[in-house]
């Protein structure tokens, strides 16, 4: 019987990044080649799901399951240090007792211990998000737990005081740049397999303010939204599942290209009752860029793909609210591969230009005689950083070293400046020639010009989920030992 930490042999952890990490770490004042410039002021979250006991073998292959482990680079006068913390969850703490692994299968509780049958199966593993005094650690299957922004302590899990009615939460919750407010959901909302989907407005102060009820046309994943100055939109993807395929001890979702893809359009000053489905073609995606009214027509850029194992591609679907046609038209923007585009969120809901994204160019080729490990990756590695225009589709990028793999890239706003697009961009690197992970630093505004700094830790970071940043004059001022701010 193989033990409960060796991950020797799993399909999971092949040689290399994807290993789990198995560790917390303080490291001040990073190692910095080249200089931090002076207008980044405040802290950069991400998220990575990490392993502390070996999953199943026939666990999801996406490791979407494991346990969250949350990292901080907090910049200040040139200066970066680093923390990282597992979410102390009730699912790890349970495991950590046992020393064994206790939970089954990503999101099919058939295949747990049955002395965890009654435990918050939640491994707070995808993303965070502040808001209203609060850093949310979220996993779309359950409520989020709540941590301290500056010690990464786990404070709890969170209910919103008893105002949020569904039993599960979004991992992907929009903030709203004019209102302040959180728009979020919870699919399944009332139960494992059911199709009862929440959608609720959470305001600046935390409190529930508004919340509706629907139904989705089947039980597929709804895993991120978009919002609109007037409307919310929540896309259903073709991945379902079955209580039969639970019942055979598999992972939740599998793809099914018969399925139509479904986007709930939601009017935020309407009903329940005015909630009006949209459906195209099976796409897959899973993340959405940003979505705009324009009269009585919305626009929502995305990366998507046509089949499950397609390169995506960045493009816009147009959902016309004056026709009574219940499909949506679908362009693309451009055809640069990325399922993690990000951009300057002061301009979510609104006229925007810009995407940033972690790309792959196919001429730029890897380093073999220094990183031969990158032989394995092919056109999954992601070697340059992109600012894609939406309007007119250029693209400017930032190329790597030919020994690094990008992750999420993260649009980082110039502190003091208002004007969209005005900054950088940061992306944790996965180093193939070192072992070790690294995070690059790019200007937004010249990305031709290179990389600007890069911080070096002095050990490898898992590939993350996601992450997100926050100047530190939005959160609470970090204070020494004596109680002083710094």
């Amino acid at each position: 019987m193989t033990s409960s930490v060796d991950f020797r042999g799993h399909p999971l952890f092949p040689p290399g990044f994807n290993n789990p990490t198995r560790f917390e770490a303080d490291v001040f004042d990073c190692e910095v080649w080249g200089t931090i410039p002076s207008d980044i002021e405040g802290n950069f979250y991400r998220m990575q799901c990490d392993f502390e006991y070996r999953p199943p073998m026939n666990e999801w292959m996406t490791g979407f399951n494991g346990d969250g482990h949350l990292s901080r680079f907090r910049f200040k006068d040139g200066h970066v240090d680093y923390r990282s913390r597992y979410v102390k969850t009730a699912r790890i703490m349970a495991e950590r007792h046992a020393r064994r692994r206790l939970f089954g299968v990503y999101r099919n509780p058939f295949t747990d211990d049955p002395s965890v049958k009654h435990i918050n199966r939640s491994a707070a593993n995808t993303h965070m998000y502040w808001h209203g005094g609060k850093l949310f650690c979220l996993k779309e299957d359950s409520l989020p737990y709540t941590v301290d922004p500056q010690s990464l302590q786990t404070l709890g899990d969170w209910n919103f005081d008893g105002q949020w009615g569904s039993q599960t939460m979004s991992a992907h919750p929009k903030i709203d740049p004019v209102t302040g407010e959180m728009i979020a959901y919870g699919y399944q909302a009332r139960g494992l397999l059911t199709k009862d989907v929440t959608a609720c407005i959470v305001n600046a102060e935390g409190k529930v303010t508004r919340q509706w009820w629907f139904q989705s046309p089947y039980v597929g994943i709804m895993h991120d939204q978009a919002i609109t100055q007037k409307h919310i939109l929540i896309p259903l993807i073709a991945r379902t599942t079955s209580l039969e395929r639970l019942k055979k001890g598999l992972p939740m979702w599998e793809w099914d290209g018969s399925l139509p893809t479904m986007i709930a359009v939601i009017p935020r000053d309407g009903d329940s009752k005015d909630v009006r489905w949209f459906k195209g073609p099976a796409r897959n995606t899973l993340h959405f860029l940003n979505a705009t009214d324009r009269g009585g027509k919305i626009t929502m850029e995305l990366p998507t793909s046509d089949g499950e194992r397609d390169p995506s591609q960045i493009r816009r679907w147009t959902f016309n609210l004056n026709s009574r046609k219940d499909t949506f038209e679908e362009e693309v923007v451009s055809k640069t591969p990325g399922f993690l585009p990000r951009m300057d969120d002061r301009y979510l809901s609104l006229d925007y230009r810009y995407a940033f994204l972690s790309s792959n160019d196919p001429s730029l080729k890897p380093d073999l005689e220094r990183a031969p490990a990158m032989k394995r990756m092919g056109r999954f590695a992601s070697n340059v950083l992109q600012r894609l225009d939406v309007k007119t589709g250029e693209i400017k990028q930032c190329p790597m070293e030919p020994v690094v793999s990008l992750q999420e890239a993260m649009f980082v706003p110039r502190k003091g400046s208002k004007a969209e697009g005005d900054g950088y961009v940061v992306a944790v690197a996965n180093n193939y020639e070192s072992t070790s992970s690294d995070l690059v630093i790019a200007d937004a505004t010249r990305m031709e010009q290179g990389v600007v700094a890069t911080v070096k830790l002095p050990f490898r970071l898992r590939s993350g989920t996601h992450g997100n940043w926050y100047a530190q004059s939005e959160l609470p001022p970090i204070r020494d030992e004596f109680g002083a701010s710094i």
